[in-house]
């Protein structure tokens, strides 16, 4: 911050400061532990032991906060790793979150990439995907099954922390069209692994493909239930 003194023509020294938001918790949810084995409950992790009894994928806790129109999501899991040194300080495991904006036209059923539709007639507007290595977000416009959407300017702000098996992801009031409140929006996210695109499921795991299922079944290891705030 820079202040000006019209009077006497002057600028004071630059100031820096910080503003720390106060967060209001809407939803706070428990997810099962254990529950990490697709819509089947067949499904099982790739065969390389970076997986295995870490369950990276096994979502334990879902809050969802709110200050303004700022959107903070802190996603729990059985572990968080960080084996192959990822940039976002987590890796094994992606977290794809779908966000429906209550009043606003359009929006897409499907999941892009993941074979599978939402559930509970959802339709999203905003949807984010991170690992270890990347931090996206797209709207839903020209999002088809094949095809992700429009990539947008303004991305999640993204922490991990290890020390809770939490990442922390904040989507800035912009990101979301400036609203005023977040009531009667919807959340949905579910969690895979991601290596230049979704992993491979197929009946038979493989070191780095997940098991249990069929090429063309649907990718997601863990999810929640269709989140409506308040």
């Amino acid at each position: 911050m820079v202040a000006w003194d019209a009077q006497r023509n002057a600028v004071s020294p630059a100031r820096e400061f910080r503003v720390e938001r106060e967060w209001r918790v809407l939803a706070d949810i428990a997810d099962p532990a254990g529950d990490d084995h697709g819509p089947s409950g067949r499904y099982t992790y790739p065969s390389d032991p970076g997986w295995g009894a870490n369950r990276q994928a096994d979502l334990r806790r879902i809050k969802v906060s709110a200050s303004g129109g700022a959107l903070r999501l802190d996603l729990t899991t059985a572990k968080l790793t960080t084996l192959w040194n990822p940039a976002n300080g987590f890796d094994h495991v992606a977290f794809t979150v779908f966000i429906e904006l209550p009043g606003q036209p359009g929006g897409a059923h499907v999941m892009p990439l993941q074979n599978a539709n939402l559930p509970e007639g959802m339709a999203w507007h905003w949807r984010l995907r991170a690992h270890g290595w990347s931090n996206a977000l797209f709207s839903s416009a020209g999002a088809s099954a094949r095809h992700e959407g429009t990539p947008s300017s303004t991305p999640a702000q993204l922490v991990a922390d290890a020390a809770s098996n939490t990442v922390s992801f904040i989507l800035p009031a912009a990101a979301l069209g400036n609203r005023a409140s977040l009531a009667g929006v919807k959340i949905y996210v579910n969690t895979w692994d991601y290596d230049g695109g979704y992993r491979a499921l197929d009946a038979t795991p493989r070191s780095y493909g997940f098991g249990g299922g069929e090429p063309g079944g649907a990718k997601l290891m863990d999810d929640t239930p269709v989140i409506m705030l308040p």
